[in-house]
């Protein structure tokens, strides 16, 4: 089957990002006087089920209390979130010749991420413009967030083209179930943050070997 759709993942598929969101947390703790200095490693761990439960993981990794803690560091994150989002920031190597490519094949692009959606957004545009993606749906605070399927729904309902033709890119084993919920194919890259991904038993699931491999993919 061709694939005439496909939706990309953003932070650990598109951009690798850990590095300004990493600086944002870390400097959030301080500024709070709370025990941060959260490594690489540790901010990998956070990710991939949107802010809210970015600053849980981290307040469980010190230990510290949801209740007297989650709205203080909230505030002052989502602070940094909106004005730090490209000082660390880069393009995964392959990532811009594969989307050309795509793109020159007439195949429709989307993004599909878990931050919030004003920040989507303007990450999306400042690294790619505004002509390479049809829409970038992020998280608009309803409480519908990837894996949930009717995250993924709010850009499926719009393409007149059978499931089939539509795949999802990925890093994460949150994609993966968001893929599975929404009922459209699976791809993960090589590259990505959620290493735990890889161990996933379904053979319905395509795990590339370098990105631009999706170039290769039965696409038109």
């Amino acid at each position: 089957m061709n694939y005439k759709h496909i939706i990309f993942d953003l932070d650990g598929t598109l951009l690798d990002t850990i590095p300004d969101l990493l600086y944002n947390l870390n400097t959030t703790f301080s500024e709070l006087g709370l025990p941060g200095k959260f490594s690489t490693a540790e901010m990998a761990t956070f990710l991939g089920s949107g802010k809210d439960e970015q600053i849980r993981r981290a307040l469980n990794a010190r230990r510290l209390s949801h209740e007297k803690y989650f709205a203080k560091v909230n505030a002052l994150l989502s602070v940094y979130y909106a004005k730090n989002t490209n000082t660390y920031t880069e393009i995964f190597p392959g990532i811009k010749e594969t989307l050309a490519e795509l793109k020159a094949r007439g195949v429709k692009l989307y993004v599909a991420t878990n931050k919030p959606d004003h920040v989507a957004k303007d990450v999306v545009r400042h690294y790619f413009g505004d002509n390479v993606f049809i829409k970038v749906r992020g998280d608009k605070g309803d409480g519908i967030i990837k894996p949930n399927p009717k995250f993924l729904n709010a850009i499926i309902k719009n393409i007149n083209d059978p499931l089939e033709t539509i795949m999802f890119v990925g890093d994460s084993y949150v994609d993966y179930m968001s893929a599975k919920n929404a009922g459209v194919k699976c791809a993960i890259v090589p590259h990505g943050y959620d290493q735990k991904v890889l161990s996933i038993k379904d053979k319905g699931v395509i795990f590339l070997k370098k990105v631009t491999d999706i170039i290769s993919l039965d696409i038109n």
